[in-house]
């Protein structure tokens, strides 16, 4: 039986004292980096070791309050049901996203002799607990047989009822702190603005969403994606291959493409949202997308990476009751000067912002920039990113608006990674480097319990 010690690097002191303390009394610990297996992808372990563990102890401090990667620690362990003590190390203000997580009124507090007295009556009783309730549970499927392994990622498939049971009683019993989100309906009527919640998955992970914008009536909700998902182009040049067609090269700093509009589709990409291969991407619910113009194959791109041309859509592991809960939304996009209307109007399960709509951003409080999930990192073959990570230190990434830049075919906006004061900057459709936050529309009333 795995207790799992959520915490930033800032404690990892403290984080250390606890886990040789439960372990010196018997309790098995998982805590990173030390768990982390030498030649492992850090972040699958982090997941194996949340997966594989009874329960998890968060000690909470400023630094835990706003980092982003003890927030996904939390997300992971609620998205699977696992009970979490929080261990508070100061006086904090929850941000909203550990607020939605952890939200009750009863904490422990740091005792000033550690001596961890409450952490270690809590594993004793989950020891004593786990051990009288053994016998009832020699029927039930193992833990670990309850898993299976997909793409490298592992994922928990049945929880017994019993574990289950056992771990909300040690919880009660202890007087502890218990975040468990076992319904979103007791939370549709509070929930505001800046909010996150998890809905759908991508790549076997579950999506955590920001709230960008609430209805008037309380209904429907506006949700972004918290972070960058993928690295993809916005949609591949038309010709095949970029900035070069019919033998000519148009890598030039000034050449034709430069002025003719329609060249420009042909070698750079298309920056008309109701065109493009990314718009028919996220809007897919099929293992094999159809594409009707040129497909994003990876030999089209300009570094020839990151093609997603093979790709199942963005919404095909979206389950049926999940899809049923995002509504259709009609978007007005500005075209370019090849269309004789100023704008395209199309209706979308999912869709990019526009620049008009980033300032929902600012009415809901919420940081316009945003880093890649580890998995987006890893899966990005361009690197891009990761050399602005290790030249500049810059965690963010850019990352794409369906908006076409005036006077253009090819290029589009997007939001800048926070390394420069400028918030824009304008790309060609065909690179593929940059980042994808799609945003849906749901419904607050149908989201799945």
């Amino acid at each position: 039986m795995q207790i799992f010690i959520s915490h930033s690097s800032a404690d990892a002191e403290a984080a250390a004292n606890i886990c040789e303390t439960l372990e010196r009394h018997g309790s098995k610990c998982f805590i990173a980096p030390r768990d982390i297996r030498s030649g492992s992808e850090y972040a699958e372990e982090l997941l194996d070791g949340i997966d594989h563990s009874v329960a998890m102890i968060l000690l909470m401090s400023e630094n835990a309050n706003h980092s982003p990667h003890v927030l996904r620690e939390v997300e992971r362990a609620v998205s699977k049901g696992i009970p979490i003590l929080v261990y508070k190390l100061e006086e904090v203000t929850l941000t909203k996203s550990m607020e939605y997580f952890l939200m009750t009124h009863q904490w422990i507090n740091a005792r000033s002799d550690d001596s961890f007295v409450d952490i270690l009556r809590f594993a004793d009783d989950l020891q004593k607990k786990a051990a009288a309730a053994e016998p009832a549970c020699a029927g039930e499927q193992s833990y670990a047989d309850a898993h299976t392994t997909t793409t490298g990622h592992v994922k928990n498939r049945r929880r017994t009822m019993a574990v289950c049971g056992l771990l909300l009683a040690v919880l009660a019993a202890a007087g502890t702190f218990i975040a468990i989100h076992n319904s979103r309906n007791s939370l549709i009527n509070t929930i505001a603005a800046g909010d996150t919640i998890l809905f759908g998955s991508y790549n076997g992970e579950p999506i955590s969403w920001r709230v960008l914008k609430i209805t008037d009536d309380k209904k429907h909700a506006v949700l972004i994606s918290a972070d960058i998902l993928t690295m993809k182009a916005y949609d591949a040049p038309e010709g095949g291959r970029f900035n070069w067609y019919n033998s000519v090269d148009y890598w030039s700093q000034e050449s034709e493409a430069d002025t003719d509009l329609n060249l420009q589709i042909l070698v750079r990409g298309n920056n008309i949202w109701s065109a493009s291969n990314i718009r028919t991407w996220l809007n897919s619910t099929g293992e094999v997308v159809t594409y009707t113009d040129q497909p994003p194959h990876a030999a089209a791109m300009a570094e020839h990476k990151n093609g997603y041309e093979k790709e199942a859509g963005f919404l095909h592991d979206f389950t049926a009751e999940e899809l049923a809960a995002i509504t259709e939304t009609e978007n007005v996009t500005k075209s370019n000067f090849l269309f004789d209307a100023a704008t395209i109007t199309t209706t979308d399960l999912v869709y990019l912002l526009s620049l008009e709509e980033l300032q929902w951003f600012d009415e809901a409080g919420i940081s316009k920039y945003a880093c890649p999930t580890d998995a987006a990192a890893e899966q990005d073959e361009s690197c891009w990113w990761l050399l602005d990570y290790n030249t500049f230190h810059v965690e963010e990434s850019c990352w794409w608006l369906r908006e076409p830049v005036d006077g253009t075919s090819s290029k589009c906006y997007l939001v800048n990674n926070g390394y420069t004061e400028e918030l824009l900057r304008q790309e060609n459709a065909g690179l593929e480097g940059f980042g994808i936050r799609p945003a849906i529309t749901v419904d607050l009333r149908r989201l799945p319990q």
